[in-house]
């Protein structure tokens, strides 16, 4: 299946555009990678990497107002490129890989962000997506979200879990491993008939058979950010995920996931996130 969407390269092939957002592009005069680059407006909305800052921004469309988010790559530090290299991987430098993974996802149709722009000069990349509206990070949900102690809260709280249990294994199961799957880049709707979105797939991954390393890590990270589960809602997750019930031989996967999960705390404590 292919994305629903056309690309146009524009500026010389510096840019690639959604031909959906063509128009709002040229109404704003962003037409080419420069212009995208060295936009100054907007609000900055993540700047926690120096060199891959993230701009909110508004643009005219016919309709009204339309919300992206810019997100600039500058040259990458040499120790980017090496890292990966000692552990035997390709560098996935700049903002290709994202662009790359959000068509890959749209393809499997694992809700995510839309594409809007993609450019490259030299060592220097952007990314545009479109904002998703109507929507709050799993992380906010649970610092909002009490226990639940009705049966409406008790769904409620399941629903979340089937979703993200169901989306996780829906990527996994197209040989796709997100490397950041904390719940900071879940995104759950607040109309319940919309399903949840995944972002920041930066660092995505795929394979032809996906290891279980892999799959433990994506887990690990979801454990490590949930802790507002309960042990029954984490157990009832791994159901889900796997589509059976649990069972002996699943403790050695259990396991895993529970060190690695650990491994995260300490370095998150180390690096004094957390």
């Amino acid at each position: 299946m292919t994305p629903p969407f056309t690309i146009a390269d524009w500026d010389s092939g510096r840019l690639q555009v959604n031909t959906a957002f063509a128009d709002i592009l040229q109404r704003n005069g962003l037409t080419t990678f420069e212009s995208l680059m060295r936009y100054t407006g907007g609000e900055v909305a993540k700047h926690l990497i120096a060199e891959r800052p993230t701009t909110r921004i508004e643009l005219q469309g016919s309709h009204g107002p339309v919300v992206c988010f810019l997100k600039r790559h500058a040259p990458a530090k040499l120790k980017e490129y090496l890292k990966p290299l000692i552990r035997l991987r390709w560098p996935r430098i700049g903002a290709r890989p994202e662009w790359e993974a959000i068509r890959e996802f749209q393809a499997v149709e694992i809700p995510t962000m839309t594409p809007v722009a993609w450019g490259c000069r030299g060592r220097e990349s952007l990314l545009v997506t479109l904002a998703i509206d109507g929507c709050e990070k799993l992380s906010d949900w649970m610092k909002r979200t009490p226990r639940p102690t009705t049966p409406q809260q008790v769904a409620a709280v399941r629903r979340v879990i089937r979703e993200v249990a169901e989306v996780t294994r829906k990527m996994h199961g197209a040989g796709m491993h997100h490397q950041d799957l904390y719940a900071g880049h879940i995104l759950l709707p607040h109309d319940t008939s919309r399903g949840i979105h995944l972002l920041d797939l930066g660092r995505v991954r795929r394979c032809r058979r996906l290891g279980t390393i892999w799959i433990v890590k994506d887990l690990a990270q979801l454990h490590y950010s949930t802790d507002w589960f309960t042990a029954s809602d984490r157990l009832r997750f791994l159901q889900i995920y796997l589509g059976r019930p649990l069972g002996t031989a699943d403790r050695s996967l259990i396991r895993r996931i529970l060190s690695k999960a650990a491994s995260i705390d300490k370095h998150s404590r180390k690096r004094g996130y957390r």
